[in-house]
């Protein structure tokens, strides 16, 4: 009997080890909250932060990184990544890259001197970061967050950054005497060095791969004369086919763009490009209370979420589902621009 025993409770145990190692290996570091905000606060008021939303309830705490670190997140925050379980953020006038526990939400915070890191883009266990000052990419190992190599880029301050095809592209925008660039930035991974420049729009501002073959690049214009704009990219050929809309801000889903334009002085649009350029509408009418301010879309379900802001209180964060039923709002920090899913 006792022999009995002992063996049903090492089965048990047995099949008690497998399933967490199966639990581990498929899922991950997935939490009941379901998705992260990146509220990029008001510039100089050091008052960034990360809400985690729950996206069964719409239940959101804007307090979720201040409580588990006992500390803001800083200055301008500009973007966030989940990558390798870690979820990164750079803040640009605080000079430093979070990489956060989303099970705990704690953070390691890595100074990054005086560069003013931008956007974040990841691959085979790299980051690779745009910053101002220098204007470069930065290679930053994801474990270490040790700076491993600078790709120096030129005058004028890089925004997006996106990878396809084992290359960079780096979106380059104006310099400080606010004079525009009209160039993407080729930076070949291998040898971390740029290899190519393409000429597109003007003021460029947000890059995203919509696969391993294209990508799309927004550009701002000059606010006067010269209108915003965008244009799909040939990873292997360069090649760049024109879109005859401008998107401020945008993502990718099922091997679409979806995205909004907010011209400077203008109406607020939404749109879907496809991968050969072409524009249609968006699948419905989108309506929120302030300003635009930021879409993604969650990949498990196809709900759309949409970032509002008026620059002087917490701005909102809706989830509608794909046939365009509103399922909640949740008030959120100032200026949330990002939701990240996990």
């Amino acid at each position: 009997m006792k022999n009995t025993l002992r063996i049903l409770l090492l089965g048990l145990l047995t099949l008690g080890l497998a399933a967490c190692e199966k639990e581990e290996t498929s899922g991950g570091n997935v939490q009941s909250f379901g998705a992260l905000v990146l509220n990029e606060g008001s510039f100089g008021v050091n008052n960034a932060a990360i809400s985690a939303l729950d996206i069964a309830s719409g239940d959101i705490d804007n307090n979720w990184f201040q409580s588990a670190n006992n500390r803001g997140l800083g200055n301008n925050a500009q973007d966030m990544l989940l990558y390798q379980s870690k979820v990164f953020v750079t803040v640009t006038e605080s000079n430093t890259l979070e990489a956060i526990d989303p099970a705990t939400g704690v953070s390691s915070q890595k100074s990054m001197g005086t560069l003013k890191p931008r956007s974040i883009a990841a691959s085979d266990g790299k980051l690779y970061i745009s910053c101002y000052t220098p204007a470069c990419v930065v290679r930053v190992d994801a474990n270490s967050l040790a700076i491993e190599d600078t790709c120096l880029l030129g005058e004028f301050h890089p925004e997006g950054i996106a990878i396809a095809q084992g290359k960079a592209f780096v979106a380059s925008a104006y310099n400080d005497a606010y004079a525009y660039d009209n160039h993407l930035y080729v930076i070949d991974l291998a040898s971390f060095s740029v290899t190519s420049t393409i000429e597109v729009g003007l003021n460029l501002n947000r890059v995203e791969r919509i696969n391993d073959d294209r990508l799309i690049v927004s550009w701002i214009g000059n606010y006067a004369d010269i209108p915003s704009g965008c244009a799909i990219v040939d990873a292997n050929s360069l090649a760049i086919t024109a879109v005859n809309h401008g998107l401020t801000k945008m993502t990718v889903a099922n091997g679409k763009v979806y995205g909004y334009d907010a011209p400077y002085g203008g109406t607020t649009s939404w749109l879907v490009v496809n991968p050969d350029g072409s524009v249609h509408d968006f699948p419905f009418p989108v309506s929120l209370d302030n300003n635009a301010y930021g879409i993604n879309i969650n990949p498990a379900n196809g709900d759309f979420y949409f970032m509002d802001a008026d620059y002087s209180a917490g701005g909102n964060v809706y989830c509608y589902r794909p046939d365009g039923t509103l399922r909640f709002k949740a008030p959120a920090a100032m200026n949330p621009s990002k939701v990240v899913f996990l």
